[in-house]
């Protein structure tokens, strides 16, 4: 909805009823989910992204030196660079229906978008650039293209390289285009097309996309494959009471996209069997490899600002969803009533933190160590009261567990229909919590 809200702003009017149908098209999966029904995670829509989240803003009056400048930029294109490369992997597992891995990409994406906040409010207040370190990070995704169809094949006629020009025609008069076959589902129905014709150069650049129709469950497509491939004509074109003529061809077999979903190949014209010297650049592309995964691992140095030492900066604060209520005459904590479920969530959420923290040898933040013992006391409590507090109490637990259902449910629509992805999925899991214990409780 804010991302709607800000197209309306820009006057971008087509792109704000984008966003809007898109947020609109949550509510039925909110549904569904509430029901107990299962949900294709592949057709949630990506989260838009807001270009004002990259631009960096000086306060006036605020003075900082053209070094310090520099490197804010250098670092702020650094976090793009690792928040968009996240939600690729996050896209690639979302169409692979990895919940788990879709979701870790995800918030290691939040988490580049909270470090370039932090990043602008130092470099609007003039601060040093707050202490930071590289880390080496290993990720394994599966390569796929996700925009492409499971029966999609896309060839990409890139360029030709010194192609050899007809008897009586120089290099520089060379008019060519290129036709293609690929025999496929057979020899009498083979799909064909052909370039735009580039005039008056032996090293053409077509750069042009063809989306071929494949059948992974036909039993031939692995036979055209291996033996046939693609088939290309490299032709000069015949000017007035002139015929065309081809003057290199050159065949592509496709054998290796049963392992790898792209293969970027420079075939040789040929003659009959005699090299041309020309050369031709082409580029097919699966949506994924026919018989197997592509798995790719890579290292990439990952820049991490480390909170423990930058400057103080006023970042917004989420709501606690836990915590203790003071009587003004009393200094004797109220526990408010929560969820044992929804407690022991977030206890686990903590403990991870704090193993993270110590994994990497460094100290505790009080207010961390202080929200893990306020849910262990708050647990604890809530466990006694639901033991020996009687009927009464169980009643009233159970009364404010259906208000917490029915919170989680508003909470999961309103923040999906604004974008807010993993915060909505949290949500919706809350939600799930809440209801298991409800129905625990009511057997």
């Amino acid at each position: 909805m804010q991302a709607a809200l800000r197209a309306k702003q820009k006057n971008d009017i087509e792109g704000a009823k984008l966003f809007l149908r898109q947020a609109k098209g949550l509510d039925p999966m909110i549904e569904a989910s509430q029901g107990g029904l299962p949900v294709d995670i592949t057709k949630v829509p990506q989260a838009p992204v807001n270009k004002e989240d990259f631009v960096l803003v000086q306060r006036r009056g605020v003075n900082i030196s053209p070094e310090a400048a520099s490197q804010y930029m250098e670092f702020m294109k650094l976090m793009r660079q690792q928040h968009e490369m996240c939600l690729n992997y996050s896209k690639q597992f979302t169409h692979l229906g990895n919940i788990a891995e879709t979701t870790k990409f995800e918030k290691m994406a939040e988490d580049c978008k909270k470090n370039m906040e932090i990043l602008k409010q130092a470099h609007a207040k003039g601060f040093p650039l707050p202490k930071y370190h590289y880390e080496q990070r290993t990720f394994s995704a599966v390569k796929i293209f996700p925009e492409l169809n499971s029966n999609d094949m896309v060839l990409t006629i890139v360029k030709g390289i010194n192609l050899p020009a007809p008897p009586g025609v120089t290099p520089n008069d060379l008019d060519a285009f290129v036709r293609f076959e690929f025999p496929y589902p057979n020899a009498e129905e083979a799909q064909k097309d052909k370039t735009n014709v580039i005039k008056n150069t032996d090293s053409p650049e077509f750069k042009e996309q063809f989306k071929l129709y494949i059948n992974r469950g036909h039993r031939g497509l692995k036979r055209v494959f291996q033996t046939k491939g693609l088939k290309f004509e490299v032709v000069h074109k015949g000017g007035l009471f002139k015929t065309d003529r081809v003057v290199g061809t050159a065949q592509l077999k496709l054998e290796a996209l049963e392992t790898t979903c792209e293969l970027r190949e420079i075939v040789e014209l040929l003659d009959g069997r005699r090299p041309t010297g020309g050369k031709l650049e082409v580029i097919v592309r699966l949506r994924e490899p026919l018989s197997s995964q592509q798995l790719e691992t890579t290292t990439e140095k990952w820049l991490v600002i480390d909170p423990l030492t930058m400057p103080t900066v006023a970042l917004p604060k989420p709501k606690p969803t836990v915590g203790p209520v003071r009587d003004g005459g009393n200094s004797k904590p109220i526990h408010t009533l929560h969820s044992l479920n929804v407690l022991a969530f977030d206890k686990e959420k903590l403990e991870k933190k704090v193993l993270a923290y110590r994994q990497a040898h460094r100290p505790l933040p009080n207010e961390l160590v202080e929200q893990h013992q306020d849910i262990m006391q708050r647990s604890q409590w809530l466990k006694s009261q639901l033991q020996h507090g009687g009927p009464a109490f169980r009643k009233e637990y159970l009364t404010q567990l259906e208000k917490f259902l029915q919170f989680y449910t508003d909470s999961a629509r309103r923040l999906g229909s604004e974008g807010n992805r993993d915060a909505a999925k949290e949500a919706l899991y809350k939600r799930n919590l809440v209801e298991s214990e409800l129905q625990k409780f009511r057997r």
